[in-house]
């Protein structure tokens, strides 16, 4: 007898049954891509903020034997390794994936995850990294060459950018106070104490202005601009004291 065969296949189509596989085989290794995305936001953001702290400190060594060393606020290293780290982590991920695995398997990851989420997450990032990450990367590494380095006798202040350093020496200072911070809005005294020097240039210079947030000064420190500028230590609240 004849096999009846009907009109239509009940068979699943062969593009279907590979797109069920594949969704299959993805939602299997969601975790394994999330856990792996965490660890390259992880080791992108240390690593970064970590090398930029390493230049700066890199660039004042570069002035020569110095007995103090100051740096800007650690926490200005940050901004570009959090961005960096949200823009671009996605990117390298897929890229890593695309070397140790398949970039096949990679780029259809994205294209599903993308369809997942409702929105071409990768183009996205893409553009948060040229738009938002790639300015802040730009502006932090300009301010890698800010610095402060105490010398035997001169202060050598360098700025932001591309600013000449300027250059104090200890025999031409007039008044040195210690301040113990920053008026904020509320009246209240905030923690980041420091000591002003007053030159008979008319210049003035603050170990506190863009140091770490500190509720006291170093003993050494204070010592150290004694007895190199021979001047004895006013008290004053805050700088504009």
């Amino acid at each position: 007898a004849r096999r009846y065969m009907p009109a239509h296949s009940e068979k699943i189509p062969t593009t279907r049954r590979s797109r069920e596989a594949q969704e299959i085989h993805f939602e299997s290794i969601r975790w394994i891509v999330n856990a792996s995305l965490v660890a390259v936001m992880a080791i992108f953001g240390w690593n970064t903020w970590a090398a930029l702290g390493w230049i700066n400190r890199r660039l004042a060594a570069g002035e020569g034997p110095a007995d103090f060393r100051l740096g800007p606020q650690t926490a200005i290293w940050w901004f570009f390794p959090l961005f960096g780290a949200l823009a671009l982590s996605w990117e390298i991920t897929l890229q890593l994936w695309s070397f140790v695995g398949s970039r096949e398997e990679a780029d259809a990851y994205s294209n599903w995850w993308s369809q997942s989420s409702g929105f071409d997450s990768r183009q996205v990032l893409r553009w948060m990294g040229v738009l938002i990450a790639l300015p802040i990367g730009v502006l932090t590494v300009l301010a890698l060459p800010m610095h402060t380095v105490l010398l035997q006798n001169e202060i050598r202040d360098c700025g932001y950018a591309f600013a000449a350093c300027q250059t104090y020496r200890y025999d031409a200072a007039r008044r040195m106070t210690q301040i113990a911070g920053f008026r904020k809005r509320d009246g209240t005294l905030g923690d980041q104490a420091g000591i002003v020097i007053d030159f008979t240039d008319g210049r003035r210079w603050s170990s506190a202005s863009g140091g770490e947030f500190g509720k006291g000064v170093d003993p050494a420190f204070a010592a150290f601009l004694v007895k190199k500028t021979h001047l004895a230590l006013n008290q004053a609240e805050t700088e504009a004291d």
